[in-house]
């Protein structure tokens, strides 16, 4: 494999392809499945394997992100490196219901457990292979070369855990997942050989900034989805279309939170910033949160409108108002990485959720997605009032 023919020279720029948009439309379908899979193991347990089964899948796509950032995408070699990773994404999404279901021991062919391993694992291993020779000889190859010791490392983890059940799976996953995140953090370092990966990285700002922006449009959508699937479904009564408008108003929100100042203030910092490699990376770790933040008020929307009348247990105030809140303090981090100061109107929404959850015992469903969504509408029109000129 010639090195010239897939690595995008350091000079040259370049948008968003075709083909990257439909990668990422696998991960539309992997953001759906996460939120089913929660709706149907409601409980702590629950969400912690959710968690674990979402961080697993961000980092299959921001790490694919990362990597492409650094490709031609326009060679052939590489297009079809991505459709094969799509077609492992796709293997891994349609097993992440099922992941954690009880299976006799040994009996793992065949079983969702073991397909959503194979499937990651294939992403993992398989574009890291293609970075390590892909880049035989060029400064960063020392880079890929330590991160495939790690993920390999993290494969053998993730394999022992389709050979387990219940919380051990669960426990040795989360275990997985630490690794992964760890190593990455970390730089991906081996006994003697650090890796070379600095701020000259050669990576593509614009082009990585776009990615984040897209696939944060893709967790809405999905939101958007959910709202409109479960509202045809129910009896159209007083408190319904209340849920529906109060999910409605959460959602619009959100959006107008991220993109109306926050995604700007990161863009504008990482764009001038001589270390843009670290910028961009909390920016990826703040999409990360937000959107299992997202997933989280999707899984609370449909309960309010399956069951707007029920009380709020302690299960769905995580949801309805600890997703917000979640999406809030990534931004409130990005927004101080960029800027240097803590922006008061998502610290302040942040104590309110807070508030309104320790008192949510006394809401229905429906009420406490109504506050929440004020909550968040409160932090837009404060983004509004502080900067008021409307972006084009």
């Amino acid at each position: 494999m010639s090195l010239s023919s897939v690595v995008r020279p350091r000079e040259v720029a370049r948008a968003v392809t075709p083909l990257e948009l439909l990668f990422d439309l696998v991960y539309v379908y992997a953001i759906s499945a996460l939120s089913a899979n929660l709706i149907l193991h409601l409980g702590g347990r629950g969400i912690a394997q959710t968690l674990v089964l979402t961080l697993a899948a961000m980092y299959a796509w921001f790490m694919t992100v990362w990597t492409s950032n650094w490709l031609d995408v326009e060679r052939r070699k590489v297009q079809l490196m991505l459709l094969g990773l799509m077609f492992a994404s796709l293997l891994m999404s349609t097993s992440i219901v099922g992941a954690f279901d009880y299976n006799p021991p040994w009996s793992w062919i065949g079983d969702r457990a073991a397909l959503f391993v194979v499937g990651y694992l294939a992403i993992q291993l398989g574009r890291t292979i293609f970075a390590v020779a892909a880049f035989r000889d060029h400064r960063l190859h020392d880079h890929f070369a330590n991160a495939l010791a790690w993920e390999a490392g993290a494969a053998a983890i993730w394999i022992a855990g389709i050979f387990v059940d219940g919380d051990a799976r669960l426990a040795i996953w989360a275990l997985a997942v630490a690794v992964t995140y760890g190593g990455v953090i970390a730089g991906h370092p081996l006994p003697g050989r650090r890796s070379p990966f600095s701020t000259d990285s050669q990576i593509y700002v614009e082009h990585l900034l776009e990615r984040f922006r897209l696939f944060f449009l893709i967790a809405l959508g999905e939101t958007v989805l959910t709202i409109g699937n479960t509202f045809a479904g129910v009896p159209i009564v007083f408190e319904t279309l209340a849920a529906l408008v109060a999910a409605f108003v959460g959602t619009v929100s959100l959006w107008w939170c991220h993109f109306h100042r926050a995604e700007q203030l990161g863009a504008d910092a990482a764009l001038e910033a001589g270390d843009a490699a670290r910028i961009v990376a909390v920016g990826n770790y703040a999409l990360i949160a937000m959107v299992v933040g997202v997933i989280g008020i999707a899984v609370g929307d449909e309960l309010a409108l399956i069951h707007p009348s029920d009380p709020v247990g302690a299960t769905a105030a995580v949801l309805i108002f600890g997703g917000p809140a979640l999406f809030l303090l990534a931004q409130l981090g990005s927004i101080w990485q960029a800027i240097g100061a803590v922006q008061r109107s998502r610290a302040l929404g942040c104590a309110a959720l807070l508030l309104l959850a320790l008192a949510s015992a006394a809401f229905s469903l429906v009420l406490a997605v109504a506050v929440a969504s004020a909550v968040l509408l409160a932090v837009a029109i404060a983004d509004t009032l502080a900067d008021p000129t409307p972006r084009q």
